[in-house]
């Protein structure tokens, strides 16, 4: 396990090594920790349960209602929680937060924009500085590049909503000292450019990249590893770190 903490600025891991994230609802966080340690008993380790806890761990919230920070809520797939992993299932362990941060599309981004929002954003702040994650990558309108999200018909409000919401954070150093923002694609066919959608340098930190089936001739979202390469090469061009921000166990070959 390799802490955040809060003395690395960058939240980069040292060379040659990486940063595990686990999301997203508590029961199957716990139940990847448990396996682990259970693992490790079978080798005959004496190494404790909290030696597998995840650098972060990983809830989907939206700005309209901010569902999962406070108060738990299930979109159909278990239990997500910000308060419940930082503060019952990694209590006292300096565990960092990823958060997927639902925007609804170019209603919900020119919503922001408008500061019809400004009060949602102003609690997400609050939360974001006085909650016990040591450190929390947040990914705005996470898969902007999927045309079924809603943000291909306008990527200007996108990078304007993306932009609004990093100069509201940073007006706090609280926040602007523990959040991290990532500008996250989807990896996969587009109706839109990619750099269409880029807000600019001065507001990302990190770029995430989805990868789920892109390996296998089959897949069902018409992907394939050329659409991962491009958006590792785009976050070269930027200088700037790269994160698997989504990913899972896919299907496997289907011959």
């Amino acid at each position: 396990m390799n802490y955040l903490g809060t003395n690395n600025p960058s939240c980069q891991p040292p060379s040659g090594s990486t940063y595990l994230t686990i999301g997203q609802d508590l029961f199957s966080i716990q139940e990847y920790i448990v396996e682990q340690y259970n693992m490790s008993l079978h080798k005959l380790s004496k190494a404790p349960m909290s030696s597998f806890t995840p650098s972060t761990a990983m809830f989907y919230t939206d700005i309209q209602v901010l569902r999962g920070l406070e108060q738990p809520v299930d979109y159909g797939s278990g239990i997500e929680y910000a308060d419940g992993i930082t503060d019952s299932l990694f209590s006292g362990q300096a565990v960092g937060l990823q958060i997927g941060l639902w925007l609804n599309g170019t209603t919900g981004c020119k919503d922001i924009i408008s500061g019809a929002l400004d009060k949602n954003i102003e609690t997400l702040i609050e939360f974001l500085t006085d909650g016990h994650a040591s450190k929390v990558f947040l990914r705005v309108g996470y898969e902007f590049d999927n045309p079924s999200f809603g943000y291909s018909d306008d990527p200007l409000s996108f990078q304007k909503a993306f932009i609004y919401t990093v100069e509201q954070c940073r007006l706090y150093p609280g926040c602007a000292e523990k959040v991290k923002f990532v500008w996250h694609s989807w990896a996969a066919k587009r109706s839109t450019p990619l750099e269409d959608f880029y807000p600019g340098d001065d507001f990302v930190d990190w770029i995430g990249v989805s990868i789920f089936d892109q390996f296998f001739p089959w897949s069902e979202r018409d992907a394939t590893r050329d659409d991962i390469v491009e958006v590792l090469e785009f976050a070269q061009k930027h200088h700037k770190p790269t994160m698997i921000a989504e990913s899972t166990p896919f299907g496997g070959i289907q011959l």
